[in-house]
């Protein structure tokens, strides 16, 4: 769960709390419309607000694949056709991997502050009437990527 702490001119997302951790924070423990107050100090949870695109951060929380998908525009910057990327994902069909870039990266880089432009973009033309998508990296995975070398 994801909680956003207001206070004056101040503001703070706090992510990945459990329930149990929501209730705390705002005061409710499920019997009355308040919770007990407590002798001990609970203890401080600094957040850290992120204010720009945190590359390193989104690379280290995507999964395997994500990485794959990422290295494997890394070493294509002029693109990579959907069936040779499917393929490389250790997928059967190109579609899939609709959902790993909407699904699994989306979900990741906003966290991060990236949007998926910052990550790679599509172009679809029909040669021969037949449709095919083929996959760029973004100015990040070139730039970022040769100055972090990842694994």
């Amino acid at each position: 769960m994801k909680v956003t702490v207001r206070k004056g001119d101040a503001e703070f997302a706090l992510e990945d709390l459990t329930f149990e951790q929501v209730k705390e924070l705002v005061g409710v423990n499920g019997y009355g419309h308040a919770a007990p107050a407590v002798g001990a100090v609970a203890p401080q949870i600094l957040p850290r607000p992120i204010t720009a695109p945190d590359f390193a951060g989104f690379y280290k929380h995507i999964s395997d694949r994500g990485r794959t998908f990422v290295n494997a525009l890394r070493q294509h910057p002029q693109g990579m056709d959907a069936h040779d990327l499917a393929k490389r994902l250790d997928y059967k069909d190109p579609r899939q991997i609709g959902g790993l870039t909407g699904g699994g990266l989306a979900k990741i880089a906003k966290r991060f502050r990236i949007k998926l432009e910052d990550v790679y973009r599509t172009k679809i033309t029909f040669p021969d009437n037949k449709r095919t998508v083929t996959f760029f990296p973004s100015k990040w995975i070139i730039e970022w990527m040769d100055e972090e070398k990842p694994a």
